[in-house]
């Protein structure tokens, strides 16, 4: 599933500054590739350089200390070993390709007072364990006068302590919330609902995965995904539905166990 949200980037340094009032300098715009987790507000970056997880999430957060609203464009390839999961780019984020993937997104302001970026973030599964490197860059729209931080490289490790198959044998599945992207979806896109799947903190393949899905009255078809740690389930709402809220389901068998995840998500 091709997923966009907006990650609140979180700059305490920040002074928002009249149009226009901007130093050359505070024009400056960085990119940070990092490991992921779910926190209150979604998903957002860690410091961790190590997973035990087969199955992640990668953020790539831009950063800029200028008041400025402009757009960029991210690229970001995955090396050998890596493949992008159930959540990876896709057009509804603005991105096209996956080898590598380029999105255009726009810097905003973010949730708490005076910060401005923006974000992606995208499920990975690793073939084996090892050390990785990620590389990503970013292009503004205005000139920046450092370019030294337009790129970066990630280096992490994996090293999941089963073979990605699920956990121990002898250990029930759990399953997340469905987590609704994009975060603030709107009518006429594709809607996707994930749940995560493991057992004993490594991920499990779900089988038997289905979805039910309605606006108002009227009954929307999801289409069914099975990856390994996912269960998603992808709506094409109709642009006439601005306004009104998709209500669904993701149901699917994880070690003998049915499990269904309900959700709702008002489409803007």
């Amino acid at each position: 599933m091709r997923l966009a949200i907006l990650v609140t980037m979180i700059v305490a340094s920040l002074v928002l500054l009249p149009s226009g009032s901007a130093r050359p300098a505070d024009v400056d715009v960085s990119v940070r590739v990092s490991l992921g987790t779910f926190g209150p507000g979604g998903v957002g970056p860690t410091n961790e350089t190590r997973t035990e997880r087969r199955n992640f999430i990668i953020v790539v957060s831009v950063d800029t200390l200028s008041p400025v609203l402009q757009d960029v464009t991210v690229t970001i390839g995955l090396p050998d070993g890596l493949r992008w999961g159930a959540d990876d780019p896709d057009p509804s984020e603005g991105c096209t390709g996956t080898a590598p993937a380029v999105c255009k997104g726009r810097l905003e302001p973010g949730s708490q007072v005076g910060t401005i970026g923006a974000g992606w973030h995208w499920d990975v599964v690793a073939d084996r364990n090892g050390t990785y490197e990620i590389s990503a860059s970013v292009e503004p729209t205005e000139r920046d006068p450092d370019t030294a931080n337009n790129r970066t490289t990630f280096r992490f490790g994996v090293a999941s302590p089963s073979s990605g198959g699920g956990g121990g044998s002898g250990v029930s599945a759990t399953a997340s919330a469905a987590r609704v992207t994009p975060a603030k979806p709107k009518a006429g896109v594709v809607v996707a609902a994930t749940v995560r799947v493991s057992a004993g903190g490594a991920p499990v393949q779900p089988t038997r995965v289905a979805c039910t899905g309605s606006i108002g009255a009227a009954k929307v078809k999801g289409t069914p995904r099975a990856a390994s740690g996912t269960a998603t389930c992808r709506y094409r709402t109709p642009a006439s539905a601005k306004g009104k809220t998709l209500r669904g389901a993701v149901s699917f068998t994880a070690r003998g166990q049915r499990f269904t995840k309900r959700f709702a998500a008002r489409l803007g």
